[in-house]
């Protein structure tokens, strides 16, 4: 079938995005907790907040090896077209939104990544981070930037492209009547 025809994504297509759109939210809302903790208990984080960064690392990462392989499938199987009733303008803004949201699949870990020696720097309690349980995490090289500042602004960027999404699949079901959920369901 061409991408022109198909008017559905494929099995493994929505089988990535429900897991990174679950894994995403989860990550956005944990970041905002470990934000939190932070705010109200300092520098310490204690064993809960060590439970959170190890696991904030450990979705991280799952992000980032599952947007390399949503790319990769995606360039081999590229998406349906839009419906017709979707306006140009509609489509221009959800191709730059799908382009910033892989940009901060990627993103978001690397930078997570370069941020974490100048955390744990911070952070003498938090040691002996690890990959799944089945390595050490590697530490990134220092880099001379404030990439936790990147960061952050990142997962607030993350949270509004999420919202612009939502809110554009909801208006496009109900109010336009493009029955666009169907795309991205099981079938």
């Amino acid at each position: 079938m061409t991408t022109t025809s198909r008017t559905t994504y494929n099995r493994v297509a929505i089988i990535l995005h429900w897991l990174m759109a679950i894994l995403l939210i989860g990550m956005l809302l944990l970041g905002e907790d470990m934000m939190e903790i932070e705010k109200e208990v300092g520098e310490d984080h204690g064993a809960g907040g060590f439970a959170l960064i190890n696991l904030h690392v450990n979705i991280g990462i799952a992000i980032l090896i599952l947007t390399v392989i949503r790319i990769a499938w995606r360039i081999a199987n590229p998406p349906p077209a839009l419906p017709d009733t979707v306006k140009s303008w509609e489509k221009k803004l959800a191709t730059i939104t799908y382009g910033l949201f892989y940009v901060l699949m990627i993103g978001l870990p690397l930078t997570g990544w370069f941020a974490l020696p100048g955390f744990l720097a911070r952070h003498s309690e938090v040691a002996g981070l690890n990959l799944f349980g089945l390595m050490d995490f590697p530490l990134a090289p220092a880099v001379p930037i404030k990439t936790i500042i990147l960061h952050k602004l990142g997962s607030k960027i993350g949270l509004a492209l999420l919202a612009l999404h939502v809110l554009a699949a909801l208006k496009h079901q109900f109010v336009d009547d493009t029955k666009i959920f169907s795309r991205m369901m099981p079938h």
